[in-house]
């Protein structure tokens, strides 16, 4: 393998990283929007269903968790989702925190965190 070749290569590695960067801040970016439902079951589909939709635009394969690590204080529910995103590069982890709480007689979950 010739210089040109390893630093294609590189060059190939460092762009599906970026990537999952930019796919990781996207999902970041909808924690400024709460998302509001009659249960907990609802407003988690929905949520899936727009990291489906974002997962499709960058061209991955997402794979969700049957459960979720699940603390609860009070009328607060946080959860913990190990999420394997199949990008071209290989399968990567991202671990995206939720909150869920009663809200003015409603359910209301966001995004606190993606890592």
């Amino acid at each position: 393998m010739n210089k040109k070749q390893t630093a294609e290569r590189r060059a190939r590695r460092v762009r599906s990283g970026e990537s999952v960067s930019v796919f990781k801040k996207e999902l970041m970016s909808l924690s400024f929007e709460p998302v509001y439902g009659d249960s907990m079951k609802e407003i988690a589909t929905r949520f899936t269903t727009m990291i489906q939709q974002m997962a499709e635009r960058y061209g991955y394969d997402v794979e969700f968790p049957e459960r979720a690590q699940t603390e609860i204080d009070g009328e607060t529910y946080y959860f913990v989702y190990q999420v394997k995103v199949r990008t071209k590069a290989g399968p990567k982890k991202i671990y995206i925190e939720a909150q869920y709480f009663l809200y003015d007689g409603a359910w209301m979950g966001m995004i606190t965190n993606v890592r």
